[in-house]
C-alpha cells in the first residue's frame, strides 16, 4: 500500500510582488503525529523554499506563540496542532500580511 498523502492549502501573498493573495496546494506525505509546522517544514524543504512562515529552534514548545496562524479557520499554534487530513493554513490577520502566513501582530484586534 502506498504512502498516504494529504493536501495542504496555504495562503500565499507577497505584497512586494503579488497584486492579490492566492492559495497554493501542496501534496504532503502524511505521518501519524505530524504537526502543521511539520507539514510547513516539509513544503519548505522539499517543494517550495519561497514559503514564508515562523519557524525557529525553540518552536515546538508552544511557548512563544509566533507560529500562530489559522488552521482550517481557527487560530492555532502550528507547532503544537496535529494534522489529521487535508488542511488550510492562513495568516491570523490577512489585512496585515508581511508575506504568506506571516502577519504583523501585537496590536489591538490581532489574535
Amino acid at each position: 500500500m502506498g504512502e498516504r498523502v494529504i493536501m495542504v492549502k496555504v495562503f500565499r501573498y507577497d505584497p512586494s510582488v503579488d497584486k492579490e493573495p492566492h492559495y497554493q496546494n501542496y501534496e504532503v506525505p502524511y505521518r501519524q503525529g505530524m504537526s502543521a509546522m511539520n507539514a510547513l517544514d516539509y513544503i519548505y524543504q522539499n517543494l517550495d523554499s519561497t514559503l514564508a512562515y515562523y519557524d525557529h529552534a525553540g518552536c515546538c514548545l508552544g511557548i512563544c506563540g509566533k507560529c500562530t496562524a489559522k488552521m482550517n479557520g481557527n487560530p492555532r499554534l502550528l507547532c503544537q496542532t496535529l494534522i489529521e487530513g487535508d488542511t488550510t493554513l492562513e495568516p491570523v490577520s490577512s489585512s496585515r500580511v508581511i508575506k504568506d502566513i506571516v502577519s504583523m501582530r501585537g496590536e489591538k484586534g490581532d489574535a
